[in-house]
């Protein structure tokens, strides 16, 4: 029994080292262990830290060289730019559109008018047409 035990127990040490996990130390305390892992994430985050420098000063090395010299500045005077247009000549305006309406409807109301006084005649002059071969 105490065989198979020690078995299973170097089986499971070797896993473990096989996955990069320590093995628990069965004489270490729980304050111990407790210290122990404290200081390996105090250790953890000091070489993160250092990275993060790194490679941050990588960055701006790289964008040192990557930006080109600024051409120098031209010692003529400068031409103002020409003035934005005027908005006051906008095409679509809420007063312009307004506008389009009504005489749009005022056409429609005239083709209708027009319309009905051509039928109007129309009918008049079937009537008198009907009168007269009567």
């Amino acid at each position: 029994m105490a065989a198979a035990r020690e078995r299973a127990q170097r089986r499971i040490a070797e896993r473990m080292a096989a996955a990069g996990l320590k093995p628990a130390d069965a004489g270490e305390s729980f304050m111990e262990r407790q210290e122990r892992e404290k200081r390996e994430r105090e250790e953890r985050r000091l070489r993160a830290e250092e990275e993060d420098a790194k490679r941050e000063q990588e960055r701006q090395r790289r964008l040192e060289s990557e930006q080109a010299p600024a051409p120098p500045p031209k010692a003529g005077p400068k031409k103002a730019p020409p003035p934005p247009p005027s908005r006051k000549a906008r095409s679509d305006s809420a007063e312009q559109i307004e506008t389009k309406k009504a005489e749009e409807e005022a056409l429609a109301i005239r083709a209708k008018e027009e319309q009905e006084a051509a039928l109007r005649q129309e009918q008049q002059a079937q009537e008198a047409e009907t009168e007269q071969l009567e």
